[in-house]
């Protein structure tokens, strides 16, 4: 039920400066890069992704390894 006394509240600027302004224009496609070819191979993982799966790996080994010793203490 609105008051008709009261005039409504104008929105922020922060809201509302994007109203008036044109849509972003596409940016331009930039030049594909030149294939790689076959010749060379995959692509290897970089060093960073590597010691991550590592660790991912170490992390789940040990973590069942805890879950297998604490299984045979429990059933005895």
């Amino acid at each position: 039920m609105p008051d008709d006394g009261v005039p409504p509240r104008p929105l922020p600027e922060s809201l509302t400066r994007f109203l008036s302004d044109p849509a972003p224009r596409a940016l331009p496609a930039r030049a594909a890069s030149r294939p790689r070819s076959s010749e060379a191979g995959p692509l290897r993982p970089n060093r960073a992704l590597r010691i991550f799966l590592a660790w991912a790996l170490a992390y789940n080994v040990l973590g069942f390894a805890i879950i297998v010793l604490l299984w045979k203490s429990l059933n005895g």
